[in-house]
């Protein structure tokens, strides 16, 4: 039976690591139309005051409309602003503290794409998350070991008494699927088996043997604290949303919390992996297994771990428990959420391109940038207030953000889009799509619009060389459509962009052109290398292919973004 025991565990281990592997590189971003989460048991500075539980909401599209559910009750319906946080405040009672099932969930729903973070505060206990959204959702989950005594030792060199109650951390699995899900807890000795309906969760109070979650439809996997122990001898409640296996990486910027003395890496892996790093001695982690690693520079700059195979770290202090951001799961853009008056962003970007960080319309001036060691990066700590887009214009960055200089609490800021760009922070990159079926003039306009913004023409020189890139790379040999035309009045040439006409600067025109109106009063784009791509006239009813082009849409800055742009420059790197 032993035997079995050990076989069973080792194709489960086996099936984790290649989990693990696969999808490495998709991109990540935090938005999304359906979200699910919970709000914990928060005891700390429980005297008289009633907990304060918020969600803060920002769309990324104008006319968007949000509901947010409690326990399937509607507690909020409406159409926010495009770009500007609302707090939607929940009703008393939304938080959970019992074990075993519960339908006391918070749903929240979009007809088009938001972001989530969620805040829960009681007195001087303050715990902020970023809600992830249901399609980030994993099936199967690596869970840290975290043993709360071990914690306390190691961060007070004594031991203190806790009570049973309280003696560990809480598991906590959210059925975000309209699906009725079967889960399976992994334990070193019997594994526990659960059946969640359609948004539904359990809570479960940890033992420490608990190695992995695995369910046959996506779910959330939370691990949660009531009251972890600060150096004042108060308590924060914390709460770390795990990342599904197929998210996981090896390679992490760990960051240096300000105001922030005492740091230990915890390290979770479900296969023998080696992690390293500036101030690590190279540490073994046994396969199924987890360890705490202490990091006494990190007070001072942040680290880059380093570690064989994909595995699950968290960042623990007194009072906060974090995930760094992994390598991979940088972003071109983020969304800072600032509730306090003395908040941090740290910032690492790449050495090479520190001086191009920008914060809202703003280029961030700073001779304050630290290199990391054993790395291509450097951070830097800037003071925040207010809402502000945190974004690069030509590689990705990682940006945490931190609030409070006693009580600290917060994390990862909400990572928007990972396509650079000049103009701001894109959520959809530009993009052109040749249409094969030959339409007229009048038709190929209209398509365009059908399925993107209009039809293309090139307004300088750099969109010309951008579009003739596009149409080598996809062999193309005849001629096409551009949203070049004259006018039926004055014979005056003119662009058209979507239902508006624009005045024509830049043309190619090629030897002889442009012909007499007699010739034609639509354009189209020789597909010539030799004579570099020129414009020539045709008759606007001739069959031709066409070229579509659909604009990036970017994130609502605090500065004008042009309306005609010049190029598309978010192409990916």
């Amino acid at each position: 039976m032993r035997s079995l025991t050990k076989i069973r565990m080792k194709i489960i281990l086996t099936f984790l690591l290649i989990t693990a592997l696969i999808d490495q590189g998709q991109s990540w971003n935090s938005y999304g139309t359906d979200f699910i989460t919970i709000f914990p048991e928060n005891i700390a500075y429980y005297y008289p005051l009633d907990p304060v539980n918020t969600l803060s909401i920002t769309a990324l599209f104008p006319n968007t409309k949000v509901e947010v559910f409690v326990s399937d009750d509607l507690t909020y319906s409406d159409t926010p602003p495009a770009g500007k946080p609302v707090t939607v405040t929940l009703p008393l009672g939304t938080e959970q503290y019992l074990l075993g099932y519960t339908y006391q969930t918070v749903r929240v729903t979009s007809t088009g794409q938001i972001v989530v973070q969620s805040n829960s505060k009681k007195g001087n206990s303050v715990q902020t998350k970023v809600v992830q959204p249901v399609k980030n959702h994993g099936t199967v989950y690596t869970i840290p070991s975290l043993n709360y005594s071990q914690m306390l030792n190691n961060f007070y060199q004594s031991a203190r008494n806790v009570s049973k109650r309280y003696s560990s951390f809480r598991l906590i699995i959210i059925n975000g699927d309209y699906r009725t899900t079967n889960v399976t807890v992994v334990k070193q000795a019997k594994n526990e088996t659960y059946t969640l309906y359609a948004y539904q969760a359990v809570q479960i109070q940890t033992d420490g043997t608990e190695t992995a979650v695995c369910s046959n439809h996506r779910v959330a996997a939370m691990l949660t604290h009531p009251c972890v122990e600060m150096e004042n001898c108060g308590c924060n409640m914390v709460l770390n949303q795990l990342y599904p296996n197929s998210m996981l990486d090896s390679s992490f910027i760990v960051p240096s919390i300000v105001n922030t003395s005492n740091f230990w890496l915890h390290v979770t892996s479900s296969v023998k992996n080696k992690v390293s790093g500036w101030d690590l001695e190279l540490t073994t982690v046994n396969a199924n297994s987890s360890v705490l690693l202490p990091l006494p520079s990190l007070q001072f700059e942040s680290q880059f771990i380093r570690t064989s195979y994909p595995a699950s770290l968290q960042l623990f202090a007194p009072g906060i428990v974090t995930e760094p951001i992994s390598q991979y799961m940088f972003s071109a853009c983020y969304l800072a959420l600032v509730s306090s008056t003395d908040a941090t962003a740290l910032i690492i970007a790449e050495t090479n391109y520190r001086d191009s960080v920008y914060i809202d319309g703003d280029l961030l001036l700073s001779t304050a940038w630290s290199a990391i060691a054993d790395s291509v990066y450097s951070s830097v700590s800037v003071a925040l207030d207010d809402v502000h887009v945190i974004w690069h214009p030509s590689t990705r960055i990682a940006v945490y953000v931190f609030e409070r200089k006693t009580h600290v609490y917060g994390g990862p800021a909400i990572p928007l889009s990972e396509n650079q760009d000049t103009f701001g922070c894109a959520i959809y990159p530009s993009k052109f799509e040749i249409v094969v079926t030959p339409q007229t003039w009048p038709e190929s306009h209209q398509y365009c619009m059908l399925i993107s913004d209009e039809l293309f023409s090139p307004s300088n020189e750099a969109a010309h060389v951008e579009m003739v890139n596009i149409l080598l790379n996809n062999s193309m040999t005849e001629r096409l459509w551009i949203s070049v035309r004259r006018s039926l009045l004055t014979l005056d040439w003119y662009r058209q962009k979507g239902n508006s006409s624009h005045n024509l600067y830049y043309t190619q025109w090629g030897t002889g052109e442009p012909g007499f109106a007699v010739d034609g009063m639509c354009v189209s784009v020789f597909l010539n290398p030799s004579m570099d791509f020129q414009w020539e006239t045709a008759r606007c009813c001739t069959l031709l292919k066409s070229i579509c082009y659909t604009k990036a849409h970017y994130f609502p800055l605090y500065f004008p973004i042009p309306d005609d742009l010049p190029t598309v420059q978010n192409i990916q790197r």
